[in-house]
């Protein structure tokens, strides 16, 4: 490309970006037009000057992916021609060929949690793992979309993950790709001819339904299990949406709609342009029979988060577990003339009562949806870890045909199952159906939140000297092998080619 040509298509790239902005741009044609020529000089002076002959259109991608960066928004994304493809497998679900969501952390990529039954969940990677390497290439600085073109492969083909999970423990974890289509309802065990058992506790009648993710057959099998549990006689339902990554918005405006009356608000959307809507509950085919507990905890993101606040908000169940994920907002992709598109964050979701959902940052102090005071049941790595063991390996999780079932109660769910946060569940279901008041069934929220933070931000110093530790000890074994230490080319140029000499002068 010529020299000529290329400073045409650099500034039809510069007029789109102008165009994504929108009419808003003219109030400040001034402050437009002199950032244009910021970008426009120091093009020039790379292109003049530069040692090497520069790849400009490198320069020119960085230059955008600088600009989506800054907004310091992990959802929004600029997706490259080169990258279209993968995306497009990522929103039509087919991408996660280990079975996880994935998220970018810290310059690193993090796992929102595995599915259920997946490759990446029977291998034993957890919820909160940091994934350090991809078939023994480094995360840092990989992009989400690179990293689900590392994790994508032909069915049946191993890969190899190193992970740091939520304890500091590194550990290597092969995983064979398959395709995921797994089951979206679950119960609590499988029956001898490999059905779901829904009912929990067969003396009080209480039913235990998990929603591990929301797709487009989500609340038709829900309704089913439901039924299932009405003709079993059930007097309460507890709904397990803890490391549900979420999904579809409209699965989940359609199961909260099953349990709220008419006109009852679901969920809010609003935002900086965007028109506000108001999405309410109607009154076909309502549940306002059965009481409900719901189980959500720090991994329930998304289409979970809507459910849980929808139903916490209109005081339609009792939220049992910890502050849920903090994912809610809404992107819309947009093509770019000059190839690629961006992936754009233009709203939140607000809960009924007014409460965003979406963390903005590590630094925010309110996303996503509380536990009342009472009720907050938080569970350790060690203890998720155990309980998700259990899940794995159990009898309970698999085709059992064992003729005579154990007396359910909260004791046997935290002896058998290592899960206290259902043992609080069915507990504080049995105490409603006794006395018709919630029996406060865990610990106060501010006090939680604020050990949490603490423990967060310990974790955060913890990875980072253990980053700088690894990189220390590279360091120390090159040295000790006798490698030749890379020359500094600024310390060894000589004085007057350093740059301005007075500027060191005292």
């Amino acid at each position: 490309m010529t020299r000529t040509a290329y400073r045409t298509f650099l500034w039809m790239v510069l007029i789109s970006a102008a165009v994504l902005v929108g009419s808003r741009a003219v109030a400040r044609v001034g402050d437009w037009s002199e950032q244009v020529d910021l970008l426009t000089h120091v093009r020039h002076e790379i292109e003049a000057d530069y040692v090497e002959e520069p790849d400009m259109d490198a320069i020119v991608r960085a230059g955008v992916r600088g600009m989506v960066e800054a907004l310091n928004d992990p959802y929004t994304n600029y997706i490259s021609p080169e990258e279209l493809e993968q995306f497009d497998k990522a929103i039509r679900g087919t991408f996660s060929a280990i079975g996880a969501e994935i998220e970018a952390y810290e310059n690193r990529i993090r796992i929102v949690t595995p599915l259920e039954d997946s490759p990446a969940w029977e291998a034993g990677i957890l919820a909160g793992d940091l994934i350090l390497e991809v078939d023994g290439e480094s995360t840092e600085g990989m992009t989400v979309n690179e990293a689900v073109d590392r994790l994508t492969g032909k069915e049946g083909t191993p890969v190899v993950l190193k992970v740091r999970h939520e304890s500091g423990e590194e550990q290597e974890i092969r995983i064979v790709r398959a395709r995921i289509d797994v089951p979206t309802i679950k119960g609590w065990r499988r029956t001898a001819d490999n059905h779901w058992d829904f009912m929990l506790d067969s003396k009080n009648k209480i039913g235990y339904i998990r929603i591990t993710q929301f797709v487009d057959k989500t609340a038709g099998a829900l309704r089913d299990a439901i039924e299932t549990l009405h003709e079993d006689g059930a007097r309460g339902i507890i709904l397990d949406v803890r490391f549900n990554p979420g999904g579809l918005l409209e699965a989940a405006t359609e199961i909260s709609d099953m349990f709220l009356a008419k006109d009852q608000v679901i969920l809010t959307v609003k935002g900086r342009n965007a028109r506000e809507h108001v999405t309410r509950a109607t009154d076909e085919g309502s549940i306002t029979d059965l009481p409900i507990v719901i189980l959500a905890n720090e991994r329930s993101a998304s289409a979970s988060e809507i459910l849980t606040g929808a139903l916490a908000d209109n005081n339609r169940a009792k939220f049992i577990g910890t502050r849920t994920f903090g994912k809610g907002s809404v992107q819309q992709v947009k093509m770019l003339v000059a190839g690629g598109a961006i992936k754009i964050t233009n709203a939140y979701w607000y809960t009924p009562s007014g409460r965003q959902l979406h963390r903005k940052s590590d630094e925010s102090e309110t996303w996503g949806v509380d536990p009342e005071d009472g009720f907050y049941v938080p569970m350790s790595f060690e203890d998720m870890r155990e309980m998700a063991e259990v899940r794995r390996n159990s009898p309970w999780s698999r085709a059992n045909g064992e003729a005579k079932l154990p007396t359910i109660t909260p004791q046997w769910i935290d002896t058998e199952l290592k899960d206290p946060q259902l043992s609080a569940g069915l507990r504080a279901m049995v105490g409603f159906l006794d006395t018709g008041d919630w029996p406060a069934v865990g610990e106060a929220g501010a006090e939680h939140l604020a050990r949490q933070a603490q423990h967060d931000e310990l974790i955060r110093q913890r990875d980072f000297l253990r980053e700088r530790l690894g990189e220390l000890e590279a360091e120390i074994e090159r040295l000790a092998s006798g490698e030749a230490a890379e020359p500094d080319e600024q310390d060894d140029a000589p004085a007057d080619e350093q740059g301005d000499e007075d500027a060191d002068t005292p």
